[in-house]
């Protein structure tokens, strides 16, 4: 596999650290993990049928979600705001909400929030962002109202990054 950065090597790895010990964690382990792709890119555990996992990583930090249940999850540091990508990404309400601040930080971060939730949710999809990103509703997904999901977002204030995770509900 290549990398774009060197950075992404190592942050690879420690995802895949990070997979082994889920496994162990969750008393599931009895091999390494072995990689399969569904015709859409999206990996899966070869040798675990029954677990699902997603990984994201951000420059700073890596996340690996295990589930009984196929899952996306998206890590991203909060950065200084661009209304021009908000205008990109958001669709109208969203942007209201976005901008309703006046204060630049307070915007980042409900930007922020808004495009992990928004990532989780085409990865849990097996998508990836083959739609306007505008189209993606964190509340409502206009191609895939019948899909009934969860979605769990967290801010860590001290790291300064979002985490949001996306599963079918049972």
């Amino acid at each position: 596999m290549s990398y774009r950065y060197p950075s992404d090597r190592k942050l690879s790895a420690v995802a895949y650290l990070l997979l082994v010990y889920a496994l162990k964690n969750e008393g599931l382990f009895k091999d390494l993990p072995e990689f399969g792709y569904h015709s859409n890119g999206k990996p899966f555990l070869v040798n675990y049928p029954d677990s699902y996992f997603n990984i994201s990583h951000c420059r700073d930090a890596v996340v690996c979600f295990l589930s009984d249940r196929e899952v996306g999850v998206d890590i991203e540091t909060v950065g200084e705001y661009d209304d021009e990508l908000a205008t990109a990404i958001c669709n109208d309400e969203e942007y209201q909400w976005v901008t309703a601040s006046s204060d630049l930080t307070q915007r980042a971060r409900r930007f922020t929030m808004l495009w992990t939730q928004k990532e989780s949710i085409v990865k849990w999809l097996g998508t990836g962002i083959d739609c306007d990103p505008r189209e993606i509703k964190t509340g409502n997904l206009p191609y895939t109202q019948n899909l009934d999901f969860q979605l769990i977002t967290d801010y860590h204030p001290v790291e300064n990054f979002y985490i949001s995770v996306c599963k079918r509900n049972q």
